[in-house]
């Protein structure tokens, strides 16, 4: 009778533990599915509609004058300023002189240079009449001709071997090189333009002593310019020689075409120099510049936040059963703000919403 009550009592005992045992395993499955609703996360997402789209890389650069030149003397002496014109922002005409250097001692040496040719041309005049007179015009000719105060001509040339000679020999060549030497050197004490431009810098003052290559000033041209833009150099095939470039400086526009691309790539930056030449005489030298490049990049694709993609080539997009899914992408082109990715299909959904712990078969609903 003791063994029964014992056993009778276990059954109700095992009975009662399996009554709780099941409303616990009920209430952890409410719980479960009322956890997997909490869970199911809403995202919003953009659709994709793939197309051709144009790819631009924003940059900047400076304007730079295409024809720029230090102006320095290449003789030494004191500065002559014409008409006090040797000031920044003065224009000169091409070959119009800028600036002079007093050249009144050197001048003495050149007229003293003329005068002795002159004088052995005078001592050899009546030789040349009886040796030589075949050509003895063209020698009185040029006798009658030479003035020490202006540069002196080509002799006359000699008409045979024997006049050459004596002519030699009695130091006329000599003595018209040397003057001629001096003569060339004599233009140096005048600076002149060789282009149309202006001073864009002057480091000298009247009445200052120059000397042979040290810079006086810095001398451009208002015509054309080139402005360096510097570009990714992964991009440096997708750009062309005289390809239009367009952009705008205080709401005007300007157009110029790229002049040619660097082959080099720099070190630190890892970009390449692209050099466009633009004529306006409405850009100044040093002027700032941004633009927007155009890249010869015909790819279909489509543009999303580059926020949205992750390890550089990966997006969270909807699956149809409304989990989460992970698709690689190819990336086309990108910049700061966006990137422009291939490789999915049209109405593909991409998650854009930043999900913390986001996970591949997450549950979610979309907002759009």
């Amino acid at each position: 009778m003791k063994k029964y009550f014992i056993s009778f009592g276990a059954g109700i005992l095992i009975l009662t533990i399996a009554y709780f045992a099941s409303n616990l395993i009920l209430s952890l499955k409410e719980k479960e599915e009322i956890s997997l609703t909490e869970t199911e996360k809403l995202v919003s997402v953009v659709i994709v509609n793939n197309s051709i789209n144009p790819v631009e890389i924003t940059t900047d650069g400076r304007v730079q004058s295409l024809n720029k030149i230090d102006i320095f003397s290449e003789v030494q002496g004191k500065i002559n300023f014409n008409n006090n014109k040797f000031k920044q922002g003065e224009v000169f005409k091409k070959d119009e002189e800028i600036i002079s250097i007093n050249s009144e001692e050197f001048l003495s040496s050149v007229k003293q240079a003329r005068s002795e040719l002159q004088n052995i041309i005078a001592k050899v005049l009546p030789d040349i009449k009886m040796d030589f007179s075949n050509n003895f015009s063209n020698w009185d000719k040029y006798f009658k001709n030479f003035d020490v105060k202006k540069n002196i001509s080509d002799l006359p040339p000699p008409m045979s071997d024997k006049e050459k000679y004596y002519l030699v020999g009695k130091g006329i060549e000599a003595s018209f090189f040397k003057t001629r030497s001096l003569e060339k050197r004599l233009k140096k004490y005048s600076i002149t333009a060789s282009f149309s431009g202006t001073i864009s810098k002057t480091y000298i003052s009247e009445g200052s002593l120059v000397n042979p290559g040290v810079p006086i000033g810095t001398f451009i041209s208002n015509k054309i310019f080139e402005v360096t833009f510097n570009i990714p150099s992964k991009y440096s095939r997708n750009v062309n020689v005289n390809q239009e470039i367009n952009f705008k400086i205080n709401d005007r526009k300007f157009t110029g075409k790229i002049d040619r691309v660097d082959t080099n790539i720099d070190n630190f930056s890892q970009t390449v120099g692209i050099h466009v030449l633009i004529s306006s005489k409405d850009l100044m030298d040093g002027m700032y510049i941004e633009t927007k490049i155009p890249l010869n990049i015909s790819s279909e694709g489509f543009e999303i936040s580059r926020s949205i993609l992750f390890n550089d080539a990966y997006v969270y997009v909807v699956e149809d059963n409304n989990r989460v899914g992970i698709r690689k992408v190819d990336v086309i082109y990108y910049n700061d703000e966006s990137v422009i990715i291939s490789g999915l299909e049209n109405n593909t959904k991409i998650i854009s919403s930043n999900i913390p712990g986001i996970y591949k078969g997450m549950k979610i609903k979309t907002s759009n």
